[in-house]
């Protein structure tokens, strides 16, 4: 029944942002970008409030402002240039530890803040990279098209997986961060966007047959991957949702996890390879 339930969710929740997010990246430019950040400042937040159940006391606000930071920069330089914004973030936030709290230097709380902005801030980044990807041809087109696929990928993931590991699943592989995923059920997620990616590349005729299997299964692990990470995070808090920000659902890290990883392991790939 809980399964049944987490695959309610995310179905429904995909039914509801879905086709924002597909209108977004169809539009582009800064509707995108206030999509993409409104995005990361609240899934900063709810980072935040989560290692707060871990005893420690993140600046919250400093965390939001440089997961919007981490966007702007992104979109407007590409990946040119990231240091800059690497290093005046961990400045600021190295300073801010120099203070005391109930006796104690705050470092703690300075790698928190940090870690929060690159978790969600950096890799929420990375889908505006995608989008503005000129390595395709017609470069908008292509670009907006692929960036689009990508996201209908990341559902094929889903439901593949979901079916797959209610069918077949009995091994589970990382019983203490996520006992009800299965072996079977990564594997037929990773054939779903093995078969989104085709599918779509062929239809959009956006790259060859091999780069298509290579693309879904970058998007396939990375879908898995994000769901993982956040599951271990949310354990490590003690919680079972990331906030109760859109009711019924959770909160924006549970339904926007896998989103956190694909884009910037698919951007790697289109780096090295496209």
């Amino acid at each position: 029944m809980a399964v049944q339930s987490n695959l309610f969710h995310r179905v429904s929740a995909a039914a509801v942002f879905g086709p924002l997010f597909l209108v977004l990246f169809r539009v582009g430019g800064i509707p995108l970008l206030i999509g993409v950040c409104a995005v990361a400042a609240c899934g900063t937040w709810e980072y935040c409030q989560m290692q707060k159940k871990r005893g420690l006391h993140p600046w919250t606000g400093v965390g939001v402002a440089a997961s919007l930071i981490w966007c702007l920069w992104l979109n407007w330089f590409g990946d040119r240039l990231w240091l800059v914004p690497f290093v005046v973030i961990l400045l600021v936030l190295l300073t801010l530890a120099l203070g005391n709290r109930e006796g104690k230097f705050r470092l703690a709380d300075a790698e928190a803040t940090f870690a929060g902005s690159c978790y969600v801030g950096l890799l929420s980044a990375f889908a505006l990279l995608v989008r503005n990807f000129s390595g395709f041809e017609p470069a908008e087109a292509g670009a907006r098209w692929f960036a689009v696929l990508v996201l209908l990928g990341i559902w094929g993931t889903d439901i593949f997986a979901y079916f797959t590991g209610r069918l077949w699943g009995k091994r589970h592989p990382f019983p203490r961060i996520s006992p009800r995923k299965t072996g079977a059920g990564f594997a037929g997620g990773i054939t779903g966007a093995v078969a989104v990616m085709l599918a779509g590349g062929n239809v959009l005729k956006l790259y060859p047959f091999p780069a298509g299997i290579a693309l879904g299964i970058v998007v396939g692990l990375g879908a898995l991957w994000g769901d993982l990470v956040e599951s271990m995070i949310k354990r490590n808090a003690g919680v079972k949702d990331a906030s109760a920000l859109i009711p019924g659902h959770g909160g924006v890290l549970d339904r926007f996890d896998s989103f956190l990883f694909v884009y910037p392991l698919v951007y790697l790939y289109l780096r090295l390879f496209h």
